[in-house]
């Protein structure tokens, strides 16, 4: 469980900052939920239901220095691969990015970098959708690791674009 004041990754908002743990009734019950600040929105505040077991697998602890500067030199040897089957592609793409494993993600990024790649060699562009999930894949990681690292997002970009060359 996390306590109020941890920075910790909210995979569909980024990372946030817990402000509180307050007890709301709903239904008749009363839960605990935490009030999350996403750090690069002032303005929002979020109520998460502490013991959820969706939101919780959302719910991440924020990496360490030394596990940020691992995770890049461990970029390298993760291993890209494609699902050509779209929808299962989709499918696929989308668990990765709502639960959040680090190397899964860089996964993606690297896998649709390849593809891009060879695509591209054809004469030929990626999906859409492909574009938008490697976008969202390179906003999860690349924020991260900007923020333990204190770089800007486009250092961390430059780092991993040398490493998936």
């Amino acid at each position: 469980m996390f306590q109020v004041g941890d920075t910790i990754i909210y995979t569909t908002y980024g990372i946030c900052r817990i402000d509180d743990c307050v007890k709301k009734e709903f239904n008749g019950e009363i839960k605990d939920y935490y009030i999350l600040k996403p750090l690069n929105d002032s303005k929002a505040s979020l109520q998460i239901q502490v013991d959820n077991p969706i939101t919780r697998e959302k719910l991440r602890s924020i990496l360490s220095e030394n596990e940020a500067l691992e995770l890049i030199s461990n970029v390298p040897s993760i291993e890209p691969y494609w699902i050509e089957n779209e929808n299962e592609r989709k499918r696929h793409f989308s668990t990765i990015l709502r639960c959040g494993h680090r190397n899964e993600i860089i996964a993606i990024i690297k896998s649709i970098f390849e593809h891009s790649k060879g695509l591209k060699d054809k004469g030929r562009k990626l999906h859409a959708c492909d574009e938008q999930y490697c976008k969202d894949a390179e906003k999860i990681i690349y924020e991260e690791l900007a923020y333990v690292l204190k770089k800007e997002k486009r250092e961390i970009q430059d780092i991993f674009i040398e490493n998936l060359k």
